[in-house]
C-alpha cells in the first residue's frame, strides 16, 4: 500500500489530548496495515475521544498514510502517498 522504503517501517500513533504519541512500529504490507487498523478501530470504539493515525518513519516529519477519529466520522481515511 505504501511506497516507503522497506528499511523504514510504518508507525501507529494515538492522540489522546493534543500530542501524537507512538504506539508501535510495524512492517509493510497490506495484511499488516489491515490488522493494525482493525486493532486501532477496536480501541477507538471503547475510547471514542482518541484519534489514530498510521505514518511513515522515513523522514523527520512523518507522512500520514491513514487517519481515524471524530473528524473522519469514526472511519479510517486513507491518504494517497507519493
Amino acid at each position: 500500500m505504501s511506497a516507503t522504503p522497506d528499511t523504514c517501517p510504518n508507525q501507529l500513533q494515538v492522540n489522546t489530548n493534543g500530542a501524537w504519541k507512538n504506539v508501535m512500529t510495524f512492517g509493510h504490507g497490506e495484511e499488516a496495515m489491515e490488522r493494525v487498523k482493525q486493532a486501532a478501530q477496536a480501541l477507538h470504539e471503547v475510547s471514542p475521544g482518541t484519534a489514530w493515525r498510521i505514518t511513515t518513519t522515513h523522514n523527520n516529519s512523518p507522512t500520514v498514510l491513514a487517519h481515524l477519529g471524530k473528524s473522519t466520522y469514526d472511519l479510517w481515511i486513507t491518504r494517497p502517498y507519493g
